[in-house]
């Protein structure tokens, strides 16, 4: 994502991932640290995250499952959930 915005003339401080999962968030952060017996059999080459995040190339932020943007578009939505983020 960085490599396209600087072609398109925007200057990027950070790549910012929103992520729900706050496991997820530690493993990406911590790598092998962040392992339990249910993790174990996660492959090593999966954790070059944590290397983008070890160079400062990405940062990783907690955001409320709620408030996911992008779940409007993956996720069949009723009720109040689908009129707010139809107003968006």
């Amino acid at each position: 994502v960085q490599n396209f915005m600087e072609a398109q003339g925007y200057k990027l401080k950070w790549n910012i991932i929103y992520h729900d999962n706050q496991s997820a968030i530690k493993m990406e952060t911590n790598g092998r640290a962040s392992y339990s017996d249910r993790s174990r059999h996660i492959n090593i080459r999966y954790f070059f995250v944590k290397d983008y995040v070890r160079r400062n190339e990405i940062q990783i932020q907690y955001c409320p499952t709620d408030k996911m943007q992008a779940d409007y578009f993956t996720k069949p939505l009723q009720g109040s959930l689908f009129r707010k983020f139809r107003a968006i």
